[in-house]
């Protein structure tokens, strides 16, 4: 039997892809995932169970298991990157994943007032009332001499993680990292929340990706209530979604190029950026494009106006897009600076389970907008680029960002006309999923609904996978490289903490 069929074989739920197995059928399960390619969305608890989300051919198919005793037979020998939601899980609820390969804390560093805050009974605080301080596993001890590594508080600009370093003769033998700095409770804030309520809540997980993270909710809430938004809105939606990748990308690109010592090549970047959204802002109602849209249809300040915004930031872009393009291929050294380092490997790829961006530079098709409704017939970029260095990710963005500028130009006429409308949904006690393929990758919620609230939220979003990646790629570079590799990774702490 294949992993799909160990699910399929469970007991039926009230959700028909979600069914539940007993424990010898779960660790069937995790025995086949080890030879079995079954894409792994996530794993969470909510207490009393713990549910795994994958999805076979686009499609949601759950697992679900009763916790024994607060145990439950991990994932991770099956799947890497499940060793961050088991640790997650184990600070929040206190449940442990039997045979995981990786038990050190993920969010918990005894500074909180009481452990496992969402069990039924919460254990006492830790004592730490310092800073933290960081155990590196044993093998950072045998491949070199430790360093004192690279952020949380340095006073740059690096996200809010600690990078510990072994160093060998002024190279990087090994990395590890610690996170949990930027942990804001969102689990526990979703639960039981009124709809809008979580739906604002989604727009901040995680900066820059706001509409991905709201649109994926929204999905997800209109798919537990059986409902689907019409034509004009899902444009809209596409429309906001490429506004917000661009945007997404020149900030990145700007930030890249900083760090590589490019600072015109930066200002170039960062000034298309402000101009595209000074002519959005007084549209969309928002700069960050938070909060504007909501389950059943869109909250805009001027939705009417929508098509003709598009038009106005392709004519703004088709002035300043090719010189930006220009300059970043032919300012001196920047090419060659970044074709030499953070090259991601395919078996790395698979290995994690990274998609987006750093995937396709890396010569995978793996663009979700293929099957999101509203791309139909808009969508149609593949990228060329295959070696996954530094450079083919800036490249690639550059790319994407002349491509979403494009889907813009062709939605301008097409959107506006009536305000998009809206869906009244009918709140009923069920669960749905929604999918965005974001800036960076894959956005999957996971929604509850129950008596008119939203009981639990699981939200999937690259972070993780790309932690992973972030750990893996630096073995062989300099120290001076973590932050630019950091960047072009688009490693989002607060994203994986929530």
């Amino acid at each position: 039997m294949n992993a799909a069929s160990h699910i399929w074989a469970g007991e039926e739920t009230e959700t028909p892809w979600r069914f539940r197995l007993q424990e010898m059928a779960w660790r069937d399960l995790v025995d086949a995932l080890k030879h079995d390619d079954l894409p792994f969305v996530g794993l969470w608890c909510d207490g009393t169970d713990v549910h795994a989300l994958f999805l076979p051919d686009g499609q949601p198919l759950a697992a679900t298991l009763a916790l024994e005793d607060g145990r439950y037979p991990a994932l991770s020998p099956a799947r890497d990157i499940s060793c961050l939601y088991e640790r997650r899980i184990y600070d929040l609820y206190g449940a442990e994943g039997m045979w995981a390969t990786d038990v050190r804390p993920l969010l918990d560093h005894d500074v909180w007032s009481s452990s496992t805050p969402l069990a039924e009974h919460p254990g006492a605080g830790g004592g730490q009332k310092g800073l933290i301080h960081f155990q590196p596993a044993e093998h950072m001890h045998q491949e070199g001499d430790m360093a004192d590594g690279w952020g949380p508080a340095t006073g740059g600009m690096e996200p809010p993680l600690h990078v510990a370093l072994a160093m060998q003769e002024g190279r990087i033998r090994a990395a590890e990292t610690v996170t949990g700095y930027a942990h804001r409770g969102m689990e526990l804030r979703w639960r039981n929340s009124r709809v809008e309520d979580a739906c604002k809540l989604s727009a901040r997980v995680a900066s820059g990706q706001s509409v991905a993270h709201q649109v994926a909710f929204c999905l997800a809430v209109e798919d537990a209530c059986k409902e689907q938004v019409g034509p004009e809105i899902r444009l809209l939606r596409v429309a906001l979604l490429e506004l917000e990748r661009i945007c997404h990308h020149l900030f990145l690109l700007a930030d890249m190029a900083r760090l590589a010592g490019a600072r015109l090549v930066a200002s170039g970047c960062m000034g298309l950026r402000e101009k595209l959204i000074q002519e959005a802002a007084p549209i969309t109602g928002s700069r960050l494009l938070m909060d504007v849209c909501v389950p059943g249809g869109l909250s805009l300040r001027h939705a009417t106006q929508m098509g003709d915004m598009c038009g106005r930031l392709c004519e703004v872009a088709e002035r300043d897009y090719p010189a930006l393009l220009a300059l970043w291929q032919e300012y001196p050294g920047l090419s060659m600076q970044l074709a030499g380092i953070g090259k991601v490997t395919a078996d790395l790829l698979e290995r994690v389970g990274l998609d987006g961006p750093t995937a396709r530079a890396a010569g995978w098709d793996c663009d979700g907008r293929r099957m999101m409704p509203g791309y139909e017939g808009i969508w149609r970029f593949t990228s060329g680029r295959q070696d996954g260095t530094a450079e083919d990710r800036a490249m690639l963005l550059l790319e994407e960002v002349g491509e979403s500028l494009r889907m813009l130009d062709e939605v301008a006429s097409r959107i506006g006309l009536t305000a998009g409308g809206s869906v009244q949904l009918s709140m009923q006690d069920s669960e749905g999923t929604g999918m965005v393929e974001g800036p960076w990758g894959g956005i999957l919620y996971w929604v509850r609904l129950k008596e008119g609230r939203v009981e639990q939220v699981f939200a999937r979003n690259p972070s993780s996978a790309a932690l992973l990646t972030f750990e893996a790629i630096l073995p062989g570079h300099q120290p001076d490289d973590v932050a630019l590799l950091a960047r072009s990774l688009d490693i989002n702490a607060a994203a994986l903490d929530q």
